[in-house]
């Protein structure tokens, strides 16, 4: 079984801006346990930090502020360094990290667009099956009865799925929200 679904992408805020150099730019040594900068600058400091702030192990690395300031890409890097430390990133150990790049490449390909484009279509039928039948909870207390209801519910779409292909009903575009629908009539 495989997981279909996109990897988030970088969070930094040079990445969220499109200003300056993102964790990509760097360059990872994993056997000297060191980074290089777009500068050419190596870290000066790398340590494993047990848990991120969402349960996740998590490497850190910093660049010191000795390269940092008086280098020209300053700006398009960090804010002004203070004290020792330059640029700070943090990095997923090497294998998720590695696996969480190689995701983010193959979901830029026109082959994984086409697999998540089928997850759509079923994801937009479990909506439906949500929205027209109540699915998420039963009105039965037993298991048979619960069942029954469910092929009942299965069937009602199948039947509002043809009626809708014979008569040429259009399928609907995507829901807007409430909180939505209020920013649009602003």
């Amino acid at each position: 079984m495989e997981l279909l679904g996109p990897a988030p992408h970088d969070s930094s805020r040079q990445s969220r801006e499109d200003q300056g150099f993102s964790r990509a730019d760097f360059t990872i040594d994993w056997d000297s346990e060191s980074a290089v900068c777009p500068g050419g600058h190596r870290s000066f400091e790398w340590w494993e930090q047990k848990h991120h702030r969402n349960g996740t192990p998590v490497l850190k690395v910093f660049f010191s502020a000795e390269h940092c300031r008086p280098c020209p890409k300053q700006t398009w890097c960090t804010k002004p360094p203070s004290g020792r430390r330059g640029r700070g990133i943090t990095f997923l150990p090497r294998e998720r990290h590695e696996a969480l790049e190689a995701v983010r490449q193959a979901q830029e390909t026109d082959e994984w667009k086409h697999r998540y484009a089928i997850r759509a279509g079923v994801e937009g039928t479990i909506s439906q099956a949500i929205r027209v039948t109540a699915l998420r909870r039963t009105r039965y207390r037993n298991l048979p009865t619960t069942r029954l209801g469910h092929v009942f519910a299965a069937t009602a779409l199948n039947l509002t799925r043809i009626d809708r292909w014979l008569t040429g009903t259009p399928l609907r575009g995507t829901r807007t929200s409430h909180l939505e629908s209020l920013m649009l009539a602003a």
